[in-house]
C-alpha cells in the first residue's frame, strides 16, 4: 500500500522509501492517514509528532497538507513537518507563509553518479580505486558475486549474527535489528541485493531500492571490516549487476555521525539532497 503512494510521489529522498521505513520502524514508528489519492504518514521523533512529505501526486498535494493540518489542530498540537525537501517545503510556504523552514544538515542524502562507483575513475576516486584493485589482486581466482535470493538469504543472515555482534554501540545495533528486518523481507518489499563470497563464505553484502526512475538509493552495505577493498567491491558489483541503469545513487545521510560523515565525503558526492524541518517559531502557536 506504502509503496503505491510513494510510486505517486516520486521523491528522491531516502527517508520516503519503503525499506528505509521498515529499516527503521523500531526507532521511528509510523501512523498512517489514507485517502484514494494520497497518503499521509506520521511519525515520532523524540516525542514531537510530525509528518512526512504528503504522499501523492503534485495536483493533490495541497489537499493532503490541508488534511493534515486539521489532525494536529484536531489534537491541538504543534503541526511539524519533517524530512521535505525544498520544491515540496517551498510549496507548503506558499500554503503556510507563516511556517518558517530550517534546513537540517544532519539529515541531508549524498547523492553519487552512478557510473563513477561502478568504475571509481578519477583523481579524486584514486585512493579507494587502489583497495579496489588490492582486493581484485589479493583474492583473484577465490571470490565470487552472486545476486540475493531465496537460496542465499540465510547466508547473509549468519554472516549478519556475527558482524559486529558484541559492539556496544546502540545505533549500531538498532540498525543491525533492522537488517535482519529487512532480510526476512525478502520478496515481500521491492528491494535488490548482492552479496560477495570469498572462498566460499559470504564475506559481504549490499540492499538497494529504487527512489526514481533515475535514481537508486543504497539502503544496507555490511561487510567484513578486515578485508581490505571490500567495501569497494560490494559497492561496485552491486550497483553494476542490480543497478546498471541507474544515472544516480543516493546512499543516504550521515545521521549527524562524523565518522559516517566523512566516509560519504570521501566518495565526493555530485551533489547533497538538503532537507528541511518546517513549523511554527518557538513560542508561537
Amino acid at each position: 500500500m506504502i509503496q503505491h503512494y510513494l510510486d505517486l510521489a516520486q521523491y528522491e529522498e531516502s527517508n520516503h522509501n519503503l525499506v528505509n521505513m521498515m529499516l527503521w520502524i523500531e526507532a521511528y514508528p509510523l501512523f498512517k492517514c489514507q485517502h484514494e489519492n494520497w497518503l499521509i504518514l506520521l511519525g515520532i521523533h523524540e516525542g514531537t509528532l510530525f509528518i512526512y512529505m504528503p504522499l501523492c501526486s503534485r495536483e493533490y498535494f495541497r489537499e493532503a497538507l490541508l488534511e493534515a493540518k486539521s489532525i494536529f489542530d484536531h489534537y491541538g498540537l504543534p503541526f511539524v513537518l519533517s524530512c521535505f525537501t525544498q520544491q515540496p517545503a517551498q510549496w507548503v510556504q506558499q500554503i503556510f507563509p507563516q511556517l518558517c523552514l530550517t534546513e537540517n544538515r544532519d539529515s541531508a542524502d549524498y547523492v553519487y553518479l552512478a557510473e563513477k562507483l561502478k568504475t571509481f575513475a578519477g583523481k579524486k576516486l584514486q585512493k579507494k580505486r587502489n583497495h579496489l584493485n588490492a582486493f581484485y589482486r589479493d583474492y583473484a581466482g577465490r571470490w565470487s558475486y552472486e545476486t540475493l535470493d531465496e537460496h542465499n538469504v540465510a547466508e547473509c543472515e549468519a554472516f549478519l549474527r556475527q558482524w559486529h555482534a558484541e559492539d556496544p554501540d546502540a545505533f549500531l545495533q538498532q540498525e543491525r535489528r533492522g537488517v535482519f528486518r529487512i532480510l526476512k523481507l525478502l520478496g515481500t518489499i521491492p528491494y535488490r541485493g548482492g552479496l560477495i563470497r570469498i572462498d566460499g563464505q559470504v564475506k559481504a553484502f549490499a540492499i538497494g531500492s529504487w527512489l526514481s526512475p533515475r535514481m537508486c538509493q543504497e539502503n544496507i552495505e555490511k561487510a567484513d571490516d578486515e578485508i581490505r577493498g571490500l567495501y569497494q567491491v560490494i559497492l561496485k558489483e552491486w550497483l553494476t549487476h542490480e543497478f546498471d541503469e541507474a544515472e544516480y545513487v543516493n546512499r543516504e545521510d550521515d545521521m549527524g555521525h562524523e565518522n559516517i560523515r566523512q566516509a560519504k565525503l570521501a566518495y565526493h558526492p555530485e551533489f547533497l539532497i538538503a532537507k528541511y524541518r518546517i513549523c511554527h517559531k518557538e513560542g508561537e502557536g
